[in-house]
Parts: structure tokens; sequence; C-alpha cells
């Protein structure tokens, strides 16, 4: 049997990335003393149930049975009550993020309506997870709490963005909304919208035409926002070369650059890093006005 259990709250990132991860829980064929005590979660926690004796999970989230299949995923928000349901061996992996990160966690999307969810345990899943425990391994040495930050938050993104249900499938509305979570999410990436159409299930005329009824934005300019929105941090958050963080945004050309970013924020890049109050200024709102339908 494989157990951890981490506080890394206070452990010193090299980047302020925003997504960060208080603490950390690994375990394998653990069997927990069957006692269905009633817990109280005070942290947001994102638990991944990767596998189980059992043949369905019956724990009880706020009196209620999940009746799920494993894997699935349990979304754990402060004041949720939760109670073990089956003593059988289980390998379960989770991280805790502040309750602090509510309004940040609303505004990614992160915070599904739903109180868990089954998953696939596909491949990508798997190397994320399989980079997950490897880092639980070496989270002294430098830069590594910061690789979990990163890896937890691809952990989250995967499930929350695999295709669920048929019912899920037949809504155009919900699937054009998840397909602007992952461009939000992705935006610092190489995007195609045909591959990000087929990826949620749609042909590319009926991918915009969907989206021209969520979004007044074109997702070209969806895209373009949220990567302005990522220079904008890494500017005011790092000290990278304007060069350097107008490449990883995906700008080919720096005066293509400095012109879009003046016409989002009103200034240069760099007389906007020289603004330590600009990005609270900016962004200081707990919504995404920008992920926000029309």
């Amino acid at each position: 049997m494989a157990w951890q259990r981490e506080n890394i709250g206070d452990l010193p990132r090299q980047s302020v990335f925003p997504f960060r991860v208080d603490g950390v829980f690994y375990c394998r064929d653990f069997r927990r003393p069957f006692s269905a005590k009633v817990q109280e979660c005070k942290y947001f926690e994102f638990c991944f149930r990767l596998r189980s004796d059992a043949a369905r999970c019956v724990d009880l989230i706020d009196g209620r049975a999940m009746n799920a299949p494993f894997p699935n995923i349990v979304f754990k928000y402060p004041g949720m009550k939760l109670a073990l349901a089956s003593d059988l061996p289980r390998d379960t992996l989770a991280f805790m993020v502040s309750p602090r990160m509510a309004g940040q966690l609303k505004s990614w999307g992160l915070i599904p309506a739903e109180k868990f969810r089954p998953f696939r345990l596909d491949e990508p899943l798997r190397q994320l997870i399989a980079r997950f425990c490897r880092i639980l391994g070496c989270m002294t040495l430098p830069g590594m709490v910061d690789q979990l930050d990163w890896t937890a938050l691809a952990m989250l993104r995967e499930v929350l963005f695999q295709r669920s249900s048929a019912a899920h499938a037949s809504d155009p509305a919900a699937r054009i909304r998840e397909a602007a979570l992952y461009l939000q999410h992705h935006c610092d990436q190489a995007l195609s919208c045909d591959d990000v159409a087929a990826r949620f299930g749609f042909s590319h005329a009926a991918f915009f035409r969907e989206w021209k009824k969520q979004f007044e934005l074109s997702p070209q300019n969806y895209i373009l926002t949220f990567r302005l929105r990522a220079a904008a941090h890494r500017l005011v958050q790092t000290d990278l070369p304007i060069s350097a963080i107008a490449g990883e945004v995906h700008f080919s050309n720096l005066t293509a650059f400095h012109r879009k970013f003046r016409e989002a924020f009103g200034v240069s890049p760099n007389a906007f890093r020289k603004d330590p109050n600009r990005w609270e200024t900016e962004f200081s709102g707990p919504d995404d006005p920008l992920g926000r339908p029309s």
C-alpha cells in the first residue's frame, strides 16, 4: 500500500501561477476502516477515485449516494458533507486549493454544476497522473511544486473537457460553452478552430453558427483576447523579455503584438509592465466578462 499526504501551500514557487495547490493526497490499495462518519470539507478539493475493488462508488455526498462507476472525480466544496460507504481498497489522488480561489475557479469554469462525474482514464490523463505522482516524490527540488500546480490544472482540464453523456452531446449550446472554456484554457497553445470544432462534435459550419448564437466575439478574436490577457499576466508576474512573452502566446510578429496589446489595454506592453497596479485595475472582478455568453 502506498500513502502520501502533503501540505504544500507554503512551499516557495518560482512563478506566480494563479492556480496554486495547497495540499495533495495519494493512496494506492488503501482500505479505510468503514465508519460512515460524516466529514465537512474545508477546501476546494478535486478527488480522483482512480480504481476500487467495489463495483460502484456509493459514498454519500450531502446525504445522497453517488452510485457512480470507477474511475470518477468528486468536486468537493467548502461546507460539503461526505461519508464513505465502503471499506474496499481503492486508489485515490486528490489536490486541494484555498477557498479564497472561489471567484477565480468560477471564472475559469472549474466549478461544474454536478458534484461528481465519471471519466475515461485515457492515455493523456494517464500520462498526467503518472507525471503528478513522479513530482510527489521530489517536491522539495527547485521548480517541482510549480510543475505540480500546472499538472494538477492540466488533469482537471482533461477531465472537464472529456465528452460526457448522450444528453450532453445533443445540446449544442452546452458543447459550445465547453469549447469556449477549452479555447480559454488552451489560449497559450497552437489552436485550430476546425480541430476544436471536431473535438466537440461540430462541423466547421455548425461550429461557427452555434458560436455566433452564444458569443459576440468570433472564435479567433476570443482566442486573441485571452492570449493578450495571458501576455499581460506574464508582463507583471515575470521578468521575461517582451519578445519571449509574445512568442509564448503565439505572436510571431512583435510589431503585431505591440499593436494588438495597445488596442486591448490602451498602453504599450512596456508601460503595462511598469505600472504595478495595472493588473489589478484591469482584472479585479470576480467574474470573467470575456467568457460570458452574449
